[in-house]
């Protein structure tokens, strides 16, 4: 067989979807609890649709993920393997990608640096229509130094994160700022398994201060923007503040779980924000003690709204400081929140909860054609039925195909037809 024609089949025998947000093939594991698809702000006045009928490609170097990340074009983006950065790398004006990763892949800054240029991981910046999803990013803890994030949304619009793993972020480990807007977060996972890193320039020995919403008081181009979905997250051990904290922003935060042991406080409500808190578990000591505070409280600058309401091991209450009226999500959209005393079941599960638990393994063909950033091609393809029989071809249902290279190197996988 022409070795063109078999990387084409190949790729297309192991791309996953046929289109970016429903219908996947992983769907057979997911929560009962999972829409997969955008959810809140993410569908107003506009929508998410990423690379959705594009080019697929798959990626395994950071050069191939950045230069596939370029432009306008349409295009699904499949991450294998582990990827490493060196400091922050930006993607410039983009539209209508989706990232996903594999199954064990990750985007990982291991190296522990005073400098914030060698800290970070990506930054999407005045990029429109992004998925990312089933990404875990690594960074090397959390360090006080003015350094980067392992995700920063900065002035960009119809941005889904959905099914991701943040852990130990330098500065933070995912924050949205510069009038970003119309942003959906759902069943994303964030931790710190390495210890502080103390005496940072900025002065605090526990910088494992998780996501910041609008970066200052006086960034008057947040206003009226930063308005973001939270669902279904989970903010586990070591987060320690910014879960998220929120200046200018209308942002719903829905049955999303707090279990971290050293929580100074969960959710911190800064100046001009405008947050509506509901059906979440609050179940750590500490995230019990603090659930949220507030932080509108410097000079004139204390104006703020916040509405809590169905939380477990949280009273309901509404304050506000200023004129603004409560925002209310059912004036703008439906989302639909089940019981507080579900959430911990729901979003703590290991096989289909929060975090990178999309099962990428079961493949499905009948994709026409793709592009593939890899140079390696495949010297034969086997299929194999699940009794362990070689067959001709892939047959309805689950198959085995079995991948020689030139290199003798062999992969299995698992496909669908």
């Amino acid at each position: 067989m022409n070795k063109s024609i078999i990387s084409r089949f190949l790729i297309a025998t192991m791309m996953t979807m046929g289109t970016v947000s429903a219908n996947a093939d992983w769907t057979d594991n997911m929560s009962a609890y999972d829409q997969n698809a955008p959810l809140g702000w993410a569908t107003v006045g506009g929508n998410v649709t990423g690379g959705e009928g594009g080019t697929k490609v798959t990626v395994r170097t950071k050069s191939e993920l950045m230069n596939a990340l370029k432009g306008t074009d349409k295009k699904i983006i499949y991450v294998e393997g582990e990827i490493e950065f060196s400091g922050l790398n930006s993607v410039k004006s983009a539209q209508n990608k989706t990232v996903i990763g594999m199954k064990g892949s990750a985007l990982v800054n291991p190296k522990h640096s005073s400098k914030g240029s060698e800290t970070g991981i990506l930054q999407l910046s005045s990029c429109k229509n992004i998925i990312l999803r089933n990404l875990t990013f690594k960074s090397a803890g959390a360090y006080d130094i003015d350094g980067n994030d392992n995700l920063t949304i900065a002035g960009s619009t119809y941005i889904w994160v959905d099914h991701c793993d943040f852990q130990d972020g330098v500065d933070g480990n995912f924050d949205c700022v510069n009038g970003s807007d119309n942003i959906c977060v759902t069943w994303c996972r964030f931790r710190y398994f390495i210890e502080p890193w103390a005496g940072g320039s900025g002065g605090a020995d526990d910088h494992r201060n998780c996501d910041l919403w609008g970066n200052s008081d006086s960034r008057s181009e947040d206003n009226g923007h930063l308005r973001t979905t939270f669902a279904n997250c989970w903010w586990d051990e070591g987060c320690s503040e910014r879960m998220p904290r929120v200046r200018y922003g209308q942002v719903h935060i829905q049955n999303c779980l707090y279990s971290s042991s050293n929580a100074h406080y969960c959710i911190g409500y800064g100046y001009k924000s405008n947050l509506y808190v509901e059906n979440n578990a609050f179940i750590s000591t500490a995230a019990k003690k603090t659930p949220w505070k507030n932080y509108a409280t410097s000079g004139s600058k204390k104006d703020y709204n916040i509405t809590t309401v169905g939380n477990l091991n949280a009273n309901d209450f509404q304050s506000k400081s200023g004129s603004a009226e409560y925002f209310i999500p059912s004036d703008h959209y439906t989302l639909k929140a089940y019981d507080s005393s579900l959430v911990q079941e729901v979003v703590a599960n290991e096989e289909n909860g929060a975090g990178a638990t999309l099962d990428i393994t079961s493949m499905t063909d009948g994709i026409d054609a793709v592009e593939t950033t890899n140079s390696e091609l495949p010297a034969s393809i086997t299929y194999y039925n699940m009794n362990g029989m070689e067959i001709s071809s892939p047959q309805p249902g689950i198959n085995i195909v079995k991948i020689q290279y030139a290199d003798g190197r062999t992969v299995n996988r698992k496909i669908r037809k």
